[in-house]
């Protein structure tokens, strides 16, 4: 059917049709409008009828007319449609939109036609159709609303375009650059700073390296803070894998002087981080070191990790003096980075006597690789037995260092020296020489048997269940006896240093202990009581055994 015959002579059809939509009860106005949709009948008369519903405040009857406009698609919608882009249901408005974004091009010049005078909801309607048409012409009209400069409106349409340009391919996004990057260049004192800050973020969402001086021409002070504000985080979506040339890098330092610490500095520090610095700004650094912003304070001692001159390595030992604790840990990550400092650390190492600078040292020189030569691990194996002598503080960082710069020299001068200690009866200190024997992986039974009998030695031995304390020293014999083949029960009974009292003692408890060292106790009761038969300790070993069989 068609809205006209070839003679001009009318439909008799449809013109009952269109006087339903027009005159009839709200069913049958509906129910004309639905006919005419399902025909998609495009005829002028159609339209002005299903236009002239959407103008009414029935919802069910303006429900219909979109229902007429989404099946026929008439171009002539258009008009109809314009102002429901700023009606108060959301619904209705995406409807709208859909289909107005469905004309395509054509519907570009009336949209912005339309915008000229309709409401900000209106205007955002109207942006979101160009949006989704896309294409230059489509382009020229976001932009042109957003040389207005109504705030909450840019603000909107730029995270629009944003949304959009996500789902682009690569040659639509050139073409919203090449627009974008032409409404830029028209920007002039005139152009409302809403408008400019616009343009700018529209840039970094293209993120270009090419946008770079024009964005880099409003990070200076004299500009607004909202325009600095912006063009830096622009800059870095633009400059994302690139590096900076001096004169930028010399705008960028220019924001990180500036008195006040506020969210440009911090942009600008991101800007910054990852980019290579030449040597000649290492006096910069310097200087940025003096800075009243601890983050900025923090930063030059990071960027210093990325020289190695004597004079950037003498300034972050130095630093590791610092009170302040962010300044130590920063200034020690990037010593971590220069294996140069290696013999200036060293050097600063071994003439330290302060214990937390000591650990500080200690803990990045045991992350540079490469061995260490003998005469150094002698000269700090000294130190460390000094300061385990005095019970220096300072022993733990002397330690951590032999550990991580020769594990089997740290280990077999602390069990040599131990031993020798313990031989020597000299227990509170042979104790301090294999206690630290326990954080190596390599220790090993006789070393734990070395260290029990120490232990044993230095505490009272308390029988009466109510005075018993944990026994280091006897779950040290246990791990041996459960975990290993060494002859436990042979070095008990040779070892010199062990009476029999301390004998009777590791029976005594290990028979009212576990289940697994039992038999030990008992074999060294059993032994006592034979071999000291006459005297005190061998006849409680001897009556202990008796209770224990009763």
């Amino acid at each position: 059917m068609a809205g006209k015959r070839p003679n001009g002579t009318r439909d008799p059809t449809l013109h009952g049709l269109l006087t339903l939509a027009r005159e009839g009860t709200v069913e049958r106005r509906c129910a004309a409008l639905l006919v005419l949709g399902s025909l998609k009948l495009q005829d002028d008369r159609v339209t002005e009828a299903a236009g002239a519903a959407l103008e009414q405040s029935n919802v069910v009857l303006k429900d219909y007319a979109l229902r007429y406009f989404e099946d026929a698609r008439p171009k002539s919608a258009i008009p109809f449609l314009l102002p429901l882009l700023a009606d108060s249901d959301e619904d209705v408005r995406a409807r709208v939109i859909r289909l107005l974004a469905g004309f395509g091009q054509a519907v570009v010049r009336p949209l912005l036609h339309h915008a000229s005078s309709a409401p900000p909801l209106g205007q955002l309607g109207v942006a979101k159709v160009l949006c989704a048409v896309r294409g230059k012409a489509a382009w020229k009209g976001v932009l042109q609303l957003l040389a207005r400069g109504d705030v909450e409106l840019n603000k909107t349409v730029c995270d629009l375009v944003a949304t959009t340009l996500r789902e682009m391919p690569a040659h639509e996004q050139d073409e919203l650059y090449g627009e974008v990057e032409a409404f830029a260049a028209a920007v002039d004192e005139h152009t409302p700073r809403t408008a400019v800050v616009s343009a700018i973020r529209l840039l970094g969402q293209c993120g270009r390296p090419q946008a770079r001086k024009w964005l880099f021409g409003f990070v200076a002070a004299d500009h607004h803070h909202a325009l600095r504000f912006h063009a830096l985080v622009a800059l870095l979506h633009c400059l994302s894998g690139q590096e900076l040339r001096k004169d930028e890098l010399d705008r960028l330092l220019a924001i990180l002087e500036e008195p006040e610490f506020s969210d440009l500095t911090r942009l600008t520090l991101e800007l910054l981080e990852s980019r290579t610095w030449s040597e000649a700004y290492q006096p910069v650094l310097a200087r940025l070191l003096e800075s009243p912003h601890l983050a900025v304070q923090k930063f030059a001692l990071r960027k210093m990790g990325e020289f190695s001159s004597p004079a950037v390595v003498r300034t972050l030992i130095q630093e590791l003096r610092d009170p302040d604790r962010m300044r130590r840990e920063a200034a020690a990550r990037s010593l971590r980075k220069i294996p140069a400092a290696r013999s200036a650390l060293l050097k600063a190492f071994l003439s330290c006597d302060d214990a937390s600078r000591a650990w500080a040292i200690a803990e990045i020189l045991a992350t540079y690789e490469g061995k260490w030569r003998r005469d150094i691990l002698d000269e700090v194996w000294q130190r460390l037995q000094t300061a385990l002598a005095a019970q220096d503080r300072i022993q733990g960082a002397y330690l951590y260092f032999l550990k991580h710069a020769d594990p089997a020299y740290a280990y077999a001068q602390l069990a040599g020296r131990g031993a020798q200690l313990k031989n020597a009866k000299k227990y509170h200190e042979a104790v301090r020489f294999l206690s630290p024997l326990a954080e190596f992986p390599t220790f090993n039974a006789e070393e734990k048997f070395a260290l029990a009998v120490v232990q044993l030695k230095l505490h009272p031995h308390e029988l009466a269940p109510t005075a018993r304390r944990p026994e280091p020293a006897l779950d040290l014999l246990a791990d041996i006896y459960r975990s290993s083949a060494f002859p436990l029960f042979e070095a008990l009974k040779k070892d010199p240093a062990l009476a029999p009292e301390d004998l009777f003692y590791i029976g005594f408890r290990f028979v009212e202990g576990m289940a697994e060292e039992r038999p030990l106790g008992e074999e060294i009761l059993g032994f006592l009581a034979r071999q000291y038969p006459r005297t005190t300790v061998g006849k409680s070993a001897k009556n202990k055994l008796k209770l224990l069989a009763a």
